[in-house]
């Protein structure tokens, strides 16, 4: 799925004019020493100090203008993505809980794709330990529940149908065994009437994704819904070829747009680490474990007469994939070459062996038909890749 733009988003137009009512475009270049700032302090281990940055007007200013609408498309993508394999929720306000949600810019991509898919707004509590973020949430979200919180100490005292965090639980819980104490009593507060989840995002660094596989292997009495279609060990660990996370598109708004040219630089993709579980007797994704099924690992590429991707399989194996180009039409080429790194979908048709790789094997599909897609309608056949959405 690729994040457009804002127009598109009620919530993350909101934070882009948040941030514009503080700072109109025509002093924008004041902020340039706030965002080198802020981006210095993102890395993976964060200054102690750095945690306080939102209680700076300067620095918050910039964050709502220069990092929140990039946290607001991968939660959005994120979260499309966990409950495109998931059953239903029922048709009711939904209870959110948003661990160190800064301003809110994570609250607001939940509230706007659950009210898309429930009919309803969700009920949101956001938890940070910044009261001048915590004073943004309420000014961005109507009817928000805020809660001065450390996380460390903070336990939820009700029942939740998503919980999530975004780029704030390593923060937090930089080690393994403080994050898994910390997540038990998150999984226990999921409500057990609805398809329930925890989601964390943190960045995609080589030094942050181990982490979440450790994690991974010690909760495995609870249903994995993202990112691994199994419960095996991540091929890409196993072979040391890369680090497991999502890629998505990303346009930014004109505040975004003009920073990065005083900046020098620019801001074209979102990239991010996701895990996500369920309560111990919840459901299990779609496709889990199914020979079948599979996400994308590599975007899609072209090539005469291919369209070609590389995938972990719903068997915990990693294959490169060749599709022919020549059987779809113009529309169906095009469709599958929007789909991104992180993107779920079955086969269609049966593979053949091409050829056997030393760490992987390379085979042919007719087709693949994403999580998001709607049914596939099967057109007169010309031959045996003659499939269409």
């Amino acid at each position: 799925m690729i994040c457009s733009n804002s127009e598109h988003f009620p919530g993350r137009q909101r934070l882009v004019q948040w941030g514009v009512q503080r700072c109109p475009l025509e002093r924008l270049s004041s902020l340039e020493p706030c965002v080198k700032q802020l981006s210095i302090g993102f890395t993976a281990e964060r200054p102690e100090q750095f945690g306080v940055y939102l209680d700076e007007a300067d620095l918050l200013t910039a964050y709502a203008l220069a990092f929140a609408p990039q946290t607001y498309a991968r939660v959005y993508a994120a979260l499309q993505g966990v409950l495109s394999r998931l059953p239903s929720f029922p048709k009711r306000p939904l209870q959110v809980l948003d661990l160190g949600s800064g301003i809110g810019s994570a609250a607001l991509a939940a509230s706007d794709l659950l009210a898309e898919k429930t009919g309803f707004s969700p009920h949101v509590t956001c938890v940070d330990w910044s009261e001048a973020a915590l004073q943004a949430v309420t000014e961005l979200l109507p009817n928000v529940q805020t809660v001065h919180a450390d996380l460390k100490t903070f336990s939820p005292s009700s029942s939740y149908d998503i919980i999530l965090s975004s780029f704030a639980f390593n923060e937090v819980f930089p080690n393994v065994d403080a994050a898994y104490d910390a997540i038990l009593p998150l999984l226990g507060a999921l409500r057990e009437d609805s398809p329930s989840f925890l989601l964390l995002l943190e960045p995609a660094d080589r030094t942050l994704v181990p982490k979440f596989h450790a994690l991974r292997d010690r909760l495995k009495a609870y249903p994995i819904y993202a990112p691994c279609p199994h419960g095996k060990r991540c091929p890409m660990v196993a072979t040391q070829d890369g680090v497991c996370h999502d890629v998505r598109t990303f346009k930014p708004e004109r505040p975004l747009t003009l920073l990065c040219r005083y900046l020098r630089g620019t801001v074209s993709e979102v990239k991010y680490a996701l895990l996500a579980f369920g309560r111990k007797d919840g459901p299990q994704a779609e496709g889990y474990n199914a020979s079948d099924f599979l996400r994308l690992v590599g975007p899609m590429n072209k090539r005469k007469g291919l369209l070609t991707c590389r995938v972990c399989m719903g068997d915990g194996t990693l294959k490169r994939l060749e599709i022919p180009s020549a059987a779809l039409s113009s529309e169906r080429r095009h469709a599958l070459l929007t789909h991104e790194r992180g993107d779920c979908a079955w086969l269609t048709g049966a593979l053949e062996q091409c050829k056997q790789l030393e760490q992987c094997s390379i085979q042919r599909a007719a087709d693949l038909h994403f999580t998001d897609e709607p049914t596939l309608v099967l057109d007169e056949a010309m031959d045996d890749f003659t499939f269409s959405v």
